[in-house]
């Protein structure tokens, strides 16, 4: 395998270990609430608990999902390598720096679980990041002539906003359910990831999404 396909593959590698480590997390957590809860609850060290061989035997969910965000991060860098030298502009380019900070932000959010400091703002940088790199990729993608897919990639950006406002104008009270929002971006952000390197990796495009 060349360094250009093992780039491409992290795309969906990455992608992979996040939403098996997360959704394991969840099925393991007996308390974990979807309506109630965020999803880096599942990796909150609860007050007055260390980080001991007998704590982590009994909730299994910290190590799954602070190890599982650490190591997506550090898995899906190549591939935001891969998107620098596949840039056909300077959107792209910018494109491929915004994805690597989203990608570190994410990382940071596992080593930086609740309620350790930054965890908050390493959280809303990765989300930010997230839509901000939708849009500039679809953007350059569109002036580079690949309108189809630029537009989806900036409709996805959208969508991924649309969600977490939608959320907040349903907020009533306390803020509950973060988890619902946080899921949708991750699948977002995750699913281009994935759809993308197919396409790298010279797998037949899915019908509609990839293309011109």
């Amino acid at each position: 395998m060349d360094r250009d396909t093992g780039a491409a593959t992290t795309g969906l590698i990455a992608p992979a270990i996040a939403a098996v480590t997360i959704l394991a997390a969840t099925l393991v957590d007996p308390g974990f609430v979807w309506a109630d809860d965020a999803l880096s609850n599942l990796g909150e060290l609860p007050a007055g608990e260390s980080i001991t061989l007998s704590f982590l035997a009994e909730s299994p969910e910290f190590a799954l999902f602070n190890g599982g965000l650490i190591l997506t991060g550090i898995v899906g860098l190549p591939f935001a390598w891969r998107l620098w030298t596949d840039a056909e502009n300077w959107l792209h380019r910018l494109g491929a720096v915004q994805f690597a900070g989203a990608l570190i932000a994410l990382a940071l959010v596992g080593v930086y679980y609740i309620p350790r400091e930054p965890h908050g703002a390493v959280a809303i940088a990765h989300y930010l990041l997230g839509i901000v790199f939708l849009w500039t990729h679809g953007t350059g993608s569109v002036l580079a002539g690949r309108v189809r897919w630029g537009l989806v990639t900036i409709w996805l950006g959208i969508v991924h906003l649309v969600a977490w406002l939608v959320w907040a104008a349903l907020l009533t009270g306390p803020i509950p359910g973060l988890a619902i929002p946080e899921t949708v971006g991750a699948a977002i952000f995750g699913g281009w990831a994935a759809v993308a390197a197919r396409e790298k990796l010279g797998w037949p495009p899915l019908r509609g999404v990839a293309g011109r």
